[in-house]
């Protein structure tokens, strides 16, 4: 058992995105111009790695043990934001540590939040179910980019902005910014966070659809029949855009050998995979930004806002405590959060599942 959790923390320990923007405390000084030393395991996942290469260790606390930096120059807010008003986030593939280079990682679902007591309380701000980080960019801040609106009634001053990512590998991550809640703004709509999560009708992808974005070994059987029924494009042909185009789902057209993978999405996005867990795809040029971004949800009310869980899946967590431990397989699903302010949807790539602590 030691020897496999080993040999899967060494294959998934190289497909880790970071918060990029805002500036994240212990970020590297391409992000964070105020960094005086760079945490060269911002990327890492909670609770990764023991001697043995398990996921045993204690969480390093909130936004990875660095609220101490709100009181040093790095600390300072580079960002001012409007309670009310639009803002966005990015990740990054960024290498922080040569035994873990980043890339995309095939999405999962995020969070973001505030804390206005310096870390001890947290809000939610806004929910992504499913494709975060975006599968169909590659791991540039430029591909990475999330829109929000922040929570009407945020009291003026400084606050910390909070990034939580939870992948389908049952890891979990938390990167943090120091932000500037500016003067509020008037005439906006707020979304009830007291209404019930009502999951999207999930687009049924084929299972080898399915499995193209799960890196899973083989396709179950009855997929390869239907593959076999579909006239599969030559590589260097480009894939016909079905009439119903439902969003970013790929198409039946692959090809496996050594760790490496190729395949095409609709709209002619092309992904290459070195390894099961490790891809990368690049929209095509005709592809609008705005057609992989989704814009921000209405705005949540800060007093309503239901508070933002920061502690999941290792030995010590609050939520589902010992996950990548009990489940070190890849999830068929993406989480989400019932009762999240601001939801978002993804892709529908994998259905959505709720998660319970």
């Amino acid at each position: 058992m030691r020897t496999l959790y080993i040999l899967s923390w060494t294959t998934i320990i190289q497909a880790h995105m970071s918060l990029w923007y805002p500036p994240p405390l212990g970020g590297a000084h391409a992000a964070n111009k105020l960094t005086t030393q760079v945490d060269e395991q911002l990327n890492f996942p909670y609770g990764c790695c023991d001697s043995e290469g398990a996921p045993t260790l204690l969480s390093p606390g909130d936004c990875r043990g660095h609220l101490d930096l709100l009181d040093a120059a790095e600390g300072q807010p580079q960002v001012t934001w409007k309670p009310g008003n639009e803002a966005y986030f990015q990740l990054s593939d960024h290498t922080y540590s040569s035994d873990a280079p980043g890339s995309t990682h095939f999405g999962g679902s995020c969070q973001v939040g505030f804390s206005t007591d310096r870390g001890r309380t947290w809000k939610v701000a806004a929910s992504y179910h499913g494709d975060c980080p975006h599968r169909a960019g590659d791991g540039s801040p430029e591909s990475q980019k999330f829109y929000f609106k922040v929570p009407i009634g945020m009291p003026q001053g400084s606050a910390i902005f909070a990034w939580i990512w939870l992948n389908r590998e049952n890891e979990s991550f938390m990167n943090c910014a120091s932000v500037e809640i500016g003067e509020g703004s008037r005439n906006v709509t707020t979304s009830n966070a007291q209404v019930p999560f009502e999951s999207p009708t999930h687009k049924p992808a084929l299972e080898s659809e399915r499995q193209l974005f799960s890196g899973s070994k083989l396709l179950p059987e009855s997929s390869i029949r239907l593959a076999q029924s579909v006239k599969t494009p030559s590589s260097s042909t480009l894939p016909t855009r079905p009439a119903h185009d439902n969003s970013l789902l790929p198409t039946v057209r692959h090809h496996h050998g050594n760790f490496s993978s190729s395949y095409s999405l609709i709209g002619s996005v092309s992904c290459e995979c070195k390894s099961s867990r490790h891809c990368t795809c690049d929209p095509p040029s005709h592809l609008n930004r705005s057609q992989l971004e989704k814009r921000a949800p209405e705005a949540c009310s800060w007093d309503s806002a239901p508070e933002m869980v920061t502690s999941y899946f290792t030995v010590d967590a609050r939520c589902r405590p010992g996950a990548k431990l009990s489940n070190p397989t890849s999830n068929t699903f993406e989480f989400g959060w019932e009762m999240a302010c601001g939801i978002v949807n993804g892709d529908g790539a994998y259905p959505i599942e709720i998660i319970k602590c």
